[in-house]
């Protein structure tokens, strides 16, 4: 004789997965969408080249990538870094990034991208919550894979104790001039 247990229903809560593995599948293939960012600081001529050759520079090293996909060079010419208020295309390029329309951003140097150190560690911080990279060239920092935020608040504060110099210098060469009675 053959017993057969009862086993008492109990109803099941199905949970359902938090990450829709089509999406993961699809991020995982698809194209980092990269933005360059390129500032000269004045309007001369040598600065303006420079501004093409960045530009150019950007173009061929993003559309050489085969992960990544252009979105746009970001450019403000003759505008300087220690401060946002005339810097359109940086301001438009971050709202951009706020609206999920560019994962990463390169350029030079963390001089050409702010040149105050609370600018420069709002916008990596701000960035970086929405897991968007910044990529400094010359200083070789992806924002993104770098332990902690030392080195780059330490090269920041360095640029811009290099434009408070500059400053400082060119004040005081002004003021020598005018005490010599020379045209300014």
């Amino acid at each position: 004789m053959t017993q057969t247990a009862v086993i008492p229903q109990k109803s099941v809560h199905v949970i359902p997965a938090q990450v829709n593995i089509q999406d993961e599948i699809k991020s995982a293939y698809r194209q980092l969408r990269v933005a360059a960012y390129c500032r000269v600081s004045t309007k001369e001529e040598e600065q303006l080249n420079s501004y093409e050759v960045q530009t150019k520079y950007y173009i061929e090293k993003i559309n050489s990538e085969p992960k990544w996909s252009l979105v746009e060079i970001f450019a403000d010419k003759g505008i300087s870094g220690t401060s946002l208020k005339k810097r359109d295309e940086f301001k438009r390029m971050i709202k951009m990034c706020k609206r999920g329309k560019i994962d990463m951003i390169i350029t030079k140097s963390i001089s050409r991208f702010a040149r105050n150190t609370l600018d420069v560690l709002k916008y990596v911080r701000m960035l970086r919550d929405k897991n968007i990279a910044i990529q400094f060239e010359e200083e070789r920092i992806n924002t993104l894979t770098m332990d902690g935020e030392l080195l780059l608040s330490i090269l920041s504060a360095v640029y811009q104790q290099e434009v408070e110099n500059t400053s400082a210098n060119v004040k005081k060469g002004l003021k020598m001039k005018m005490q010599r009675g020379e045209l300014v």
